[in-house]
């Protein structure tokens, strides 16, 4: 997204959007207003806390289902299906991972979720030493068989890639030599800790509404639990946005969906927790790719892998893409 204020300028614009946030959330802002909050939102966050946010507790790429999902897609676009006997074992293994996360949290009383509050972030952290001497198994096996394997690279974009939260998998699974990847994300603090982090990698400041890439230029589009916070008139327009650059498919995680026929569309201070429809997604997603596949998360580990605790009722991941 372009800078909209320099120096002193953006250090007083800083300091307002909490302001503007807090007594004018309930009126009707412009799109301008709406893309500046929001990333004000994350602007503030320190940039240290801003790297160890998402990478938490259920957020841990390494144990969170919807993160192995999208990695276990990219495997398989590589390298077909005589992985996924390792990949059921993955499945099994994070949700083991998960139930001990659960019951340390109830046994010393933490509540578990994102949060951007030392105190309560380090509260999650507390809870993740329960994991600490087995969190790596699954990483260090697939970097072990994918080491062996060789592939035409897929080239992929993410969405809000954040402070490389996924990509850190990525590298960590032996995954990130076989794509041609590209992050970018609006707040610049995340892709200077994404850059710090990978210096080789490529990551951008961007505005997913406004992308400078051609038609099908990308092999995948991939984005987790960013349109939520969007608008809807401006979630559809990065819907559009991410069918229009993947030639190939896009893999998305949604944090907040239902079976309701229509959004409901909630602000939350200086941008949108919106509970999304899920047949409204499917079909925009519909109107270009021939392909769908939603997986509605809790369900799927209830019925497959018998575990009723999911930590997120109304997490789904929906892959579209042309067969082939």
């Amino acid at each position: 997204m372009r800078n909209l204020a320099r120096g002193a300028g953006n250090r007083t614009l800083s300091t307002l959007a909490p302001l503007v946030s807090k007594g004018l959330r309930k009126l009707p802002f412009g799109a301008w207003l709406e893309r500046f909050l929001l990333q004000q939102t994350w602007s503030r966050g320190n940039a240290g806390m801003l790297d160890r946010y998402l990478v938490t507790g259920y957020q841990n790429p390494r144990i969170n289902v919807q993160s192995i999902l999208v990695r276990q897609f990219l495997i398989a676009k590589l390298f077909g299906s005589d992985l996924d006997q390792l990949a059921e074992e993955e499945i099994r293994f994070a949700v083991a991972m998960n139930e001990q996360l659960r019951q340390r949290a109830l046994e010393i009383g933490v509540t578990m979720g994102s949060f951007l509050n030392p105190a309560k972030h380090a509260a999650v952290q507390r809870v993740d030493q329960i994991i600490a001497d087995r969190q790596m198994e699954f990483e260090e096996r697939w970097s072990a068989v994918l080491a062996e394997r060789r592939s035409e690279p897929l080239r992929v974009l993410e969405f809000a890639c954040g402070s490389a939260n996924d990509f850190r998998a990525f590298v960590g699974y032996g995954l990130a030599r076989h794509l041609d990847y590209r992050g970018v994300d609006l707040t610049a603090k995340n892709i200077e800790n994404a850059l710090r982090r990978y210096p080789d990698a490529t990551f951008e400041v961007g505005d997913i509404l406004h992308l400078p890439y051609a038609d099908g230029s990308f092999d995948f589009v991939i984005a987790s639990d960013i349109f939520e916070h969007l608008p809807p008139d401006e979630m559809e327009r990065a819907l559009t946005e991410a069918c229009r650059i993947a030639r190939r498919g896009v893999v998305l995680t949604f944090f907040n969906m239902s079976n309701a026929p229509e959004h409901l569309v909630q602000r939350k201070r200086a941008y949108h927790w919106n509970r999304l429809s899920r047949p409204r997604i499917e079909e925009h997603l519909r109107r270009r790719f021939s392909s769908l596949t939603t997986i509605p998360v809790a369900r799927w580990l209830k019925e497959r892998f018998d575990y009723p605790h999911s930590y997120n009722a109304n997490a789904h991941t929906i892959i579209a893409q042309d067969p082939g």
